[in-house]
């Protein structure tokens, strides 16, 4: 057992994931697995699957910039994974999808899914995902951030649109059992992961509906049209007025 926050991380019963590292303070979860990625490359060893978690990352990043992540007041981890023969756009997206599942199951609260990767309660953000790929030669690597707001107060976030399980549920969650929750479900799905039924499963739990108008930002410009749901990549599909846009990232500004 390893001590974390309010009480232990069990790992043994894991099947997949073979390291877990617990840390006070570190600058970002996802950048010590871009390091810890290229110095297996550089050694020319492998890498199993393996977590990554802190009480606090004061340089947290997000798709759109930093994230939020003092101590005490959150869950931030990422998980690195080996990816050959996986399709890395879906993966986000069923990560979400577990994480909902896994929060409705432990915690009562059941979140909606915005795209690409973000956890909503109504119109506040709860939690996000960030996903990164490395690839040296024929090996690839990818390292899935997650970031969720659990204790304290929405305003005491001092971020707008934005909340925690605390506020939501009126009642304080202890961290170390969620975060064991959380693990052991994306552990349990990475066994044997049917990465073809998961596009549908996040379509389940989406806030988006076919129909929706919704405005995307991508590359400074702006993208405005009807969702139409998501194609077998993950990837939005968006009827505009020029035709069928089919965007592979961008962020969802109105919906």
């Amino acid at each position: 057992m390893i001590p974390f926050a309010d009480g232990v991380l069990e790992a043994r019963h894991w099947r997949r994931f073979e390291n877990l590292a617990c840390f006070e303070k570190i600058d970002s979860s996802n950048d010590l697995a871009r390091e810890i990625i290229e110095l297996y490359f550089n050694e020319d060893q492998n890498l199993p699957p393996s977590v990554l978690t802190a009480e606090s990352q004061p340089g947290a990043r997000g798709r759109t910039g930093r994230w939020h992540a003092p101590p005490g007041r959150g869950l931030y981890f990422t998980f690195i994974l080996p990816a050959p023969g996986v399709p890395l756009s879906v993966v986000p997206i069923a990560v979400a999808h577990w994480i909902r599942e896994a929060l409705s199951e432990t915690a009562g609260i059941v979140p909606v899914l915005k795209w690409p990767n973000d956890l909503y309660v109504d119109r506040r953000k709860l939690a996000g995902i960030l996903p990164e790929a490395r690839t040296q030669g024929d090996r690839t690597f990818v390292a899935i951030g997650v970031g969720l707001n659990v204790a304290g107060s929405a305003a005491s976030l001092g971020l707008p649109h934005a909340t925690t399980l605390e506020e939501e549920l009126g009642r304080a969650v202890a961290r170390a059992p969620l975060l064991q929750a959380l693990l052991d479900r994306i552990d349990r799905e990475l066994v044997s992961p049917d990465w073809a039924s998961e596009i549908a499963a996040w379509e389940r739990g989406s806030l988006h509906r076919p129909g929706d108008r919704m405005t995307v930002r991508r590359d400074g410009e702006e993208l405005t049209g009807e969702y139409i749901g998501l194609d077998p990549s993950g990837f939005l599909r968006l009827k505009t007025a020029a035709g069928e846009a089919v965007l592979a990232a961008g962020e969802v500004a109105e919906w």
